[in-house]
């Protein structure tokens, strides 16, 4: 009850963990494009990552994502089977780009993922590569097409799709709407950054 001060007698309850500081992407609002060779850290270890999760005995949810493209790390998948069998709701976010790479999105699936969120910054092929440069936007489409539909086979529909709305986008929102839709994504999300309004 006292303000002046506290003592907090559990660990956290969530927690956001990045398994890779590396992407395949340089997107221009991102600062992971101002990296030397777009790395900022060696990957997570499944060691380090199993001890993480053993010490934090309260924990309910986790963010297994962070700067940086998961699916980079091939211990991305079994981080997230190792925390769904402890019942943790784990979520991530992907560029989408290597999820047809040794069947990732089936994989992901089996895997038990809550949530899987996938960037869709431009609803046409000149505003998406702009944006997210190194993309291919003919790839992301298809996979995240892939992943969608697969998860409905499976009846484990947990992907959405995630846009940062920005100036380069702002004129397609409504496109990127029917193109999510198109992929089979149930659920957008347009992200604001409230301090790129000037």
């Amino acid at each position: 009850s006292s303000r002046n001060s506290s003592y907090l007698n559990y660990l956290p309850i969530k927690l956001d963990i990045e398994n890779v500081s590396r992407c395949n992407f340089h997107c221009t609002m991102c600062s992971v494009s101002k990296w030397h060779k777009l790395t900022r850290a060696r990957d997570m270890t499944m060691d380090e990552f199993k001890n993480l999760i053993d010490e934090q005995y309260g924990l309910v949810e986790i963010k297994l994502q962070g700067l940086g493209e998961p699916f980079l790390s091939k211990d991305f998948i079994p981080m997230v089977k190792f925390a769904r069998e402890r019942d943790i709701w784990v979520r991530s976010t992907t560029n989408a780009s290597l999820l047809d790479r040794n069947d990732n999105y089936k994989e992901i699936i089996h895997a038990d993922i809550c949530e899987l969120q996938v960037s869709i910054d431009g609803a046409s092929k000149g505003t998406f590569e702009k944006i997210r440069a190194g993309s291919r936007f003919e790839k992301v489409i298809a996979n995240s097409t892939l992943l969608n539909e697969y998860a409905s086979k499976e009846n484990r529909h947990r992907t959405r799709a995630w846009t940062l709305v920005q100036r380069d986008n702002f004129h397609e929102l409504e496109d990127i709407v029917l193109l999510c839709a198109e992929m089979g994504f149930k659920r957008l999300t347009f992200s604001l950054d409230v301090e790129d309004t000037a």
